[in-house]
């Protein structure tokens, strides 16, 4: 027997209502996955009804194993229940009965690399010349289709002044899938629900087996998976959806939040059941999360509560400027493992865009903090960090075979791996580097005239970016590679990942301007190697880590304590999803997501300045924080942080790299700006180890702050109460 008195009330209510439409509003941490697979084994071993005829859809394959799992722990091994995604559920539909639409039972399903290169070819067929078009090509495909629209139906609707063009692509494209019996994710989705409303049949041999059909993060549902919901579960009429309006944060993807928030129109005797008692957060984080909310018009009324401890407070810090914002926030995580003995794996620093992680990355860095970007590439191993760092490399070394390799038709000139491939085979018949091929007399090494001829485009760049390295201080070269090189109009699209390459490439600059401020006078060499040494020891052989993150990424995570960073306006809310009251809604339901991750300790962090978009922005304070703070705080007075820390304004130093030594002891002779160790047990002089960065000399103090000279590494700014420092 299975014990259902571990329910609360509400659960137990969700799981008994067995009969006709049935709405479950799971607020974050309510246990809505177990009232599913509660709900499930209730209809087997009470109602006794056979598990064959019970559907359940998820979202993700995670979740679809996960509640396999449960269910099985339940009810035995192969319980018999029907748990899918919605994707995979219709390829099995069509499995049965894509003939009636003219495919084999055999079909092939493209990938999205599948079907990009299907989209290249007929735009290359079709002598299409417009940047980026694949991609933006696909959009528009997957766009319609999610519209169910044929392209002559999209070609009426589309706005975008290249609608014919997009549309005559859309139909060669889909006449091409035909050919090659083929289909891609949107149309498992297209073609299950013109199966059902051309073949009643059909649809009536599903909608017969699944008595009852259960969706899960219904607020996730696009209008076509609603439709295919809604038929199937039209002829006994038991769908029970669960989910939490408060939690949709995924519109521009296709989710539908009128399909949760109409749940009552489409199901007039539809039955709603709140589940507000929340599990994993204190009271003092949901009310924070609830003032937040409420601010919302598109929502049910309901509010989280728990009957747990209060806990501490919420905290909110404005620092003076973004990396300020970095120290206190790793200071703090390093305070907190260090005097309250936690573990790394319970943080997480969510952010708005991931561009935003460089600085955490490098504090935690300086902190010897093991972490690691969940669902992305750290920062330093983003492509298009590399692409640009390959430039100063090659620059640097012109006998970096890899650099070169990696730069020359990067960004896009139109030099192919064919020609590629005959460089490389060119250099190694010669035996000399690749460089020497592309800078000597190429058809005489053995070049093709053809091949020679396109290399020269790149020859051309690359003498120009070389002859002004000696007339420009670093910061204004590492600038004029990337312009020169072309990054910038690469990435000059308004997608989502141009702006996020686009973000990421000015955080590279801003991080060479940073060196260059800490470190006057060092030189390129100088910054390569000390990036080359900081990602040479960048991963520590650990699984226990902080989590930096985008909130879209975590969400179903949770962690003891969050740090909500970057709440600015144009920032969080993002810029470009600020444009209409529906995006700032959305926008607050992702800052609601990111709050309702944390169980123990939630901070949310600003900064007056930031450096974003190839600027320093002066942004006011994010309205999200202001609705939080209204209502805990309503007083508004500053509360004194643990740590604070700026190293904004950085003392000039003089040239540190390569002969530290000679360096510090220029600037213990003379005179320095400060002495004063505060709590910290070091003084102006000393030598300190550093776990990760070897041994360096204390060059200034102020307060518990320091400037430590690292032998090929430059300068480092550390708080000293929580730096992992000692006397060498």
């Amino acid at each position: 027997m299975i014990d259902f008195s571990v329910l609360n009330e509400a659960q137990q209510t969700a799981v008994r209502a067995t009969e006709g439409a049935v709405l479950v509003l799971a607020g974050a941490g309510s246990g809505k996955t177990r009232v599913l697979t509660y709900r499930i084994a209730y209809l087997i071993d009470e109602k006794k009804i056979p598990a064959y005829r019970i559907l359940a859809i998820t979202f993700t394959n995670k979740a679809t194993n996960e509640m396999k799992e449960r269910l099985e722990k339940m009810l035995g091994e192969n319980s018999g229940v029907w748990v899918s995604t919605f994707h995979s559920l219709c390829a099995r539909i069509l499995r049965g009965d894509a003939e009636k639409l003219g495919y084999t039972k055999n079909f092939t399903i493209y990938s999205d690399q599948d079907s990009e290169r299907v989209l290249k070819r007929i735009i290359a067929n079709k002598h299409i010349e417009i940047k980026d078009f694949a991609s933006k090509v696909g959009y528009h495909i997957s766009n319609a289709k999610t519209l169910c629209m044929s392209p002559d139906e999209y070609r009426r609707e589309c706005g975008d002044f290249n609608a014919g063009v997009i549309c005559d692509v859309y139909e060669a494209y889909e006449e091409e899938l035909k050919a090659a019996n083929a289909m891609d994710y949107d149309d498992l989705l297209v073609k299950t629900y013109k199966l059902f409303e051309e073949f009643p049949e059909v649809l009536n041999k599903y909608a017969e087996r699944f008595l009852y059909i259960h969706i899960d993060e219904y607020q996730d549902t696009s209008r076509l998976q609603y439709l295919i919901a809604s038929m199937l579960a039209k002829k006994h009429g038991n769908l029970f959806a669960v989910g939490d309006e408060d939690q949709s944060i995924y519109g521009w993807r296709g989710a539908d939040l009128s399909n949760i928030l109409d749940f009552k129109k489409d199901f007039p005797e539809a039955e709603i059941i709140k589940l507000e008692q929340n599990y994993r957060s204190t009271p003092n984080i949901l009310r924070a999360a609830n003032a937040l909310i409420e601010n919302n018009e598109g929502r049910f009324d309901k509010k989280l509560w728990t009957d747990a401890e209060a806990g501490v407070r919420v905290e909110i810090y404005n620092a003076g400027d973004d990396r300020e914002e970095a120290e206190y926030v790793v200071g703090q995580i390093a305070s907190l493992i260090r005097n309250k003995k936690q573990s790394p794996k319970e943080f997480a620093i969510l952010v708005r865009l991931n561009a935003l992680s460089r600085k955490f990355e490098e504090r935690m860095r300086l902190y010897n903090v093991p972490y690691k970007v969940y669902g992305g590439f750290k920062f330093f191993d983003r492509k298009e960090v590399k692409d640009v760092l390959a430039y100063y490399r090659a620059i640097v070394n012109p006998r970096d075979n890899d650099a070169f390799l990696r730069i020359i038709n990067t960004p896009k000139r139109k030099i192919g791996d064919a020609t590629i491939e005959e460089l490389v085979y060119v250099a190694s018949v010669n035996g000399v580097n690749v460089s020497d091929v592309l800078f000597g007399d190429m058809t005489a090494l053995g070049m093709s005239p053809k091949n020679a001829q396109k290399l020269k485009v790149f020859n051309d760049i690359y003498f120009k970016l070389l002859s002004e390295r000696d007339q420009m201080p670093l910061k204004e070269f590492a600038r004029f590679v990337v312009e020169e090189a072309g990054f910038f109009i690469e990435f000059a699209g308004d997608k989502e990942e141009d702006l996020a390459r686009r973000e990421n490439v000015n955080q590279l600059l801003e991080g060479i301007e940073e060196f260059a401020k800490d470190n006057e006078g060092a030189s390129l060499e100088e910054y390569l190697q000390s990036v080359a040494l900081l990602s040479d020891s960048d991963d520590i052989q650990t699984d226990e880590f902080v989590t930096i993150s985008t909130v879209h990424s975590v969400k179903g995570l949770e962690f003891d304590t969050v740090f909500v960073t970057g709440l600015e306006e144009n920032v969080f809310p993002s810029q470009s999803h600020s444009k209409s009251k529906a995006e700032i809604e959305e926008e607050r339901r992702v800052m609601y997501v990111a709050m309702t991750r944390a169980k123990k300790r939630l901070y949310l962090t600003s900064a007056k300045a930031r450096f974003m978009y190839g600027s320093t922005q002066f942004n006011p304070r994010s309205r999200f924080v202001e609705e939080v703070e209204g209502k805990l705080y309503p007083d508004k007075k500053s509360f004194a942080p643990v740590i604070r820390a700026s190293f904004s304004e950085s003392p000039k130093t003089e040239r540190v790299i390569p002969d530290v030594n000679k360096y510090v002891r220029s600037v213990v002779g003379g005179s320095a700006p400060s002495s004063r160790t505060g709590n910290a047990p070091f003084k102006l002089g000393d030598k300190v180890k550093h776990p990760r960065y070897g041994v360096g000399r204390i060059i200034q103090i102020n307060g518990d702050n320091a400037s430590i000279a690292f032998d090929g590494l430059g300068i480092k700014q550390f708080n000293m109460k929580v730096a992992p420092l000692e006397k060498a």
